[in-house]
């Protein structure tokens, strides 16, 4: 039901982009149309398109309907139009992309930032079900034999990433004292932490980067601000820079803006911040696509505006900020 929302609201909200496209596509059909009969002057090629026919239709009739040319052209205006909520382009001057994409978050190819709390917490009833990292622990799918001994989604979850804040550059970012979440002691983190592993979501091995971007007050209530999200962007930025991703697309979701509960900043504005970010910083992260994953039914709730995110992307392709360094 979400994808029929969907489809229909696009046609509402790029309805000016659909006009011109349907003027454009019709203009052109008529030039095809016109060209098509002048080709058709030529007696052998009249001849053998009289002798061809699709469903006892000849393609002389075919050729010479203008109304063939003009059906097209709706068809292919209107087929375009559910492009409206994707948006690629390239950096000038560059290879790197930006894309826009409104879809189910693992659909998408590339390395997945989860954002996560500070303490990494993967139990269900600490983070509760409405986050993108619940979404994805209950997408873990092991062959039998391994989930068996394995556990728990959530127990997987825990491991996996207990094993990786092991590594010095996590450590270094660990602050004293623990934190207690529905009977466990969770060791703390900085906002801006960064975890890279990889999980079997969906069955198929997926690079994923946790990172923490709120505070787990208590069980299901993160927390965090604009200071802090903007700072974990920027930090996440920073750590890429310094040791590259596994793979060349990154898909961020708009972070923070969920069940973190921000309220100081609408989701409009942390959207173009990760897009902003990442256009200043594109020459040293190594990164060859950013995708900035939309969820659906934030716009179905007007709580993104497309069109205007698309501009706002479209303006830092072609006019980014590295024009003006001098060094």
């Amino acid at each position: 039901m979400s994808n029929i929302k969907v489809f229909f609201k696009n046609f509402t909200a790029g309805r000016k982009a659909l006009f011109k496209r349907m003027v454009i596509y019709l203009g052109s059909a008529l030039a095809v149309f016109e060209a098509a009969n002048i080709f058709l002057e030529d007696g052998s090629v009249a001849q053998w398109c009289e002798s061809v026919s699709l469903g006892g239709i000849s393609l002389k009739s075919l050729f010479t309907n203008v109304f063939v040319y003009l059906g097209a052209g709706v068809i292919i205006a209107l087929l375009r139009q559910s492009s409206f909520a994707h948006y690629c382009m390239n950096i000038v001057g560059t290879d790197v992309k930006i894309e826009i994409s409104m879809s189910d978050i693992f659909s998408n190819r590339g390395e997945i930032v989860i954002p996560c709390n500070t303490t990494f917490s993967g139990r269900k009833e600490v983070i509760g079900g409405r986050s993108i990292q619940t979404q994805m622990t209950e997408r873990i799918l092991l062959p039998k034999e391994e989930s068996i001994s394995a556990g728990s989604n959530d127990v997987l979850f825990e491991q996996t990433v207990a094993e990786a804040l092991m590594r010095p550059e996590c450590q270094a970012r660990r602050l004293p004292g623990q934190k207690e979440l529905a009977g466990k002691l969770y060791d703390i983190y900085e906002y801006g932490t960064m975890v890279p592993v990889s999980f079997p979501v969906d069955g198929k091995p997926r690079n994923v980067i946790l990172l923490a971007v709120a505070e787990m007050l208590e069980p299901d209530k993160p927390k965090t601000d604009g200071q802090h999200l903007m700072k974990s962007i920027d930090d996440m930025w920073e750590q890429i820079a310094k040791c590259r991703i596994r793979e060349q697309t990154l898909v961020v979701p708009i972070l923070g803006t969920g069940s973190a509960g921000i309220t100081d900043k609408p989701q409009q504005t942390v959207a173009r911040y990760i897009l902003r970010t990442f256009a200043d910083n594109a020459a040293r992260l190594g990164i060859r696509k950013l995708v900035l994953s939309v969820y659906p039914q934030d716009y179905l709730d007007n709580k993104i505006n497309l069109e205007e995110l698309r501009c706002y992307a479209d303006y830092l392709c072609r006019f980014p900020d590295s024009d003006f360094n001098i060094n």
